[in-house]
């Protein structure tokens, strides 16, 4: 691959983590499908990507529906003619705060599940037989410290218990999957930030801020730095992932988290 232009596919694009990852990617001189719900926001991304010069597609696309994602793999394909990584980082928590198991409806854990979980899966199906066929991708999962459990106020994670069920369960599926397609030249490997604020009026800058400063105080406090991460920090991360110096590397869980699954 040394010369030659990658593509990559980035869901979740409009904004935080997946915001960043874009303009990172789009620097490195990856061609460009981004994939979000918010149209708008996508295309600014889009615009800022293109007046720099870079190549990029835009894909409104539902990431719980499966056509959908057949949808935006499909349109990268066509347009490039290859698919040479994937970043998933389309997710969430759900909309609501729960602690307590009993405040869970089935409703509340489809959600969560099929967001973070199920899109993962359907968007590795939807590009792997091009990876495969071109013996060459990289795919990036995005898990989350969550996976391990965390203690303290619910915070900006809403409902908690389903999310980290999704992101433990995103991390088995990447340890399985990266085995299943080694041989074709495939990495697979998951990131696992911890509270990643991102640009002004992003969702979980908006939900941390909206805390009272006891609360932001006491969230920041489980963190060794005393600090959030920022959503450069991870997207560095994944572009190393992407390298092709890091093509013996699949099949990890790599904490982006300030020392915080640490000891």
């Amino acid at each position: 691959m040394s010369g030659e232009r990658r593509t990559a596919i980035v869901t979740g694009a409009a904004n935080g983590i997946g915001r960043a990852t874009a303009l990172r990617l789009a620097k490195t001189g990856f061609d460009l499908c981004l994939v979000d719900k918010d149209g708008e926001a996508l295309r600014q991304v889009a615009k800022s990507i293109a007046e720099a010069g870079g190549s990029v597609i835009v894909e409104m696309a539902d990431v719980m529906q499966r056509s959908e994602v057949e949808g935006f793999a499909e349109a990268a394909l066509k347009k490039y003619g290859r698919i040479d990584a994937l970043a998933n980082i389309a997710g969430g928590a759900g909309p609501k705060s729960m602690h307590q198991i009993d405040e869970i409806s089935d409703a509340d854990w489809d959600l969560v599940i099929n967001l973070n979980l199920r899109s993962t899966y359907w968007a590795c199906q939807a590009v792997i037989p091009a990876m495969r066929a071109q013996s060459h991708g990289r795919i990036v999962n995005m898990s989350s410290t969550a996976a391990h459990g965390r203690i303290g106020p619910v915070g900006t994670a809403g409902a908690r218990l389903v999310y980290a069920t999704a992101k433990a369960g995103i991390l088995g599926f990447t340890h399985q999957l990266a085995k299943d397609v080694a041989e074709f030249g495939i990495t697979v490997n998951a990131v696992l930030p911890w509270l990643i604020l991102s640009e002004p009026g992003s969702r979980i800058r908006n939900r941390f801020e909206a805390l009272e400063p006891a609360g932001r105080e006491q969230i920041l406090n489980l963190s060794p730095m005393h600090r959030a991460g920022e959503a450069d920090e991870v997207a560095a991360a994944i572009e190393f992932l992407f390298s092709e110096q890091a093509g013996y590397i699949s099949g990890v869980e790599l904490p982006i988290d300030g020392a915080y699954l640490v000891g």
